[in-house]
C-alpha cells in the first residue's frame, strides 16, 4: 500500500514514516509540508494522511473529483484540531477517517488498516456527535465548507482581500460568507468571530 504524508512538521512526518515502516505491506511514497503541488502524487497513492489545515479542503475536493466514490486514494486526517465542527467539515469534504495527533500509534495503525480496507474511522468519543452534526439533528446550523474556510483564514489574520485571493473568490463573495457566519453564530463583529475560532480550537 502506497502512502503519502502531508504535514507541516518534518519531525512528525518522520515519526509517521517510522510507524508505517513497521508494517511490511505499507510504504511511504511521497511527503510534503503543504497540500500544494502534491496532488498528482496523492492521486496515485492508496492512502493519504493529511493534517487538517485550511488547504486540506482543496486537496480533498480535488481528490473527490479524481477518484470514484469509495475508491482509492483513501484519506486519513491526523490533526491537532480539537473542535467537532472541524471533524464534520473534513468528513463531509471526503475524508475517510479522522484522528487527533494525541492518539496512540496503535490507534493510528488501527485507523489505517480499517481505512485501506474501504472502511471509515472516527474515535468512539466523536462518533455520536458526528452522526448528529452531519444529519443536522442538534445544535446550531453547521457551517458550509466555504464559511468554515473563511472563518479559519479570518482568524489566521488574513484580510478580506487576502481571503478572496486565497480562495479564488471575489471580495464581495467573501463578505457574503462573513455575513452568513455572523448570522449563524449570532455574533456581531470580526473580533467576535476570531474569538469564537480560538475558543473552539479552530486556530491554535
Amino acid at each position: 500500500m502506497r502512502v503519502v504524508l502531508v504535514d507541516s512538521y518534518p519531525i512528525f512526518r518522520e515519526g509517521l514514516k517510522t510507524l508505517i515502516a513497521s508494517s511490511c505491506d505499507l510504504s511511504v511514497v511521497g511527503e510534503a509540508d503543504t497540500c500544494h503541488d502534491i496532488f498528482e502524487t496523492a492521486k496515485n497513492a492508496d492512502l493519504v494522511i493529511i493534517d487538517g489545515e485550511v488547504d486540506s479542503f482543496a486537496l480533498l475536493n480535488a481528490l473527490e473529483k479524481a477518484r470514484n466514490k469509495g475508491r482509492r486514494p483513501y484519506v486519513l486526517v491526523l490533526t491537532k484540531h480539537i473542535e467537532e465542527q472541524h471533524a464534520v467539515q473534513m468528513l463531509a469534504a471526503g475524508a475517510d477517517g479522522y484522528l487527533h495527533k494525541s492518539h496512540s500509534p496503535e490507534t493510528v495503525m488501527e485507523a489505517i488498516r480499517k481505512i485501506v480496507r474501504g472502511g471509515k474511522y472516527v474515535p468512539t468519543e466523536l462518533a455520536e456527535t458526528l452522526i448528529f452534526a452531519m444529519n443536522g439533528v442538534a445544535g446550531q446550523a453547521p457551517l458550509s465548507h466555504r464559511e468554515y474556510q473563511v472563518l479559519s483564514l479570518l482568524a489566521g489574520g488574513k484580510g478580506m482581500t487576502e481571503i478572496a485571493q486565497h480562495l479564488s473568490l471575489s471580495v464581495k463573495t467573501v463578505s457574503t460568507y462573513r455575513s452568513r457566519l455572523l448570522q449563524k453564530l449570532s455574533l456581531k463583529s470580526n473580533a467576535q468571530l476570531i474569538h469564537y475560532a480560538f475558543k473552539t480550537g479552530m486556530v491554535a
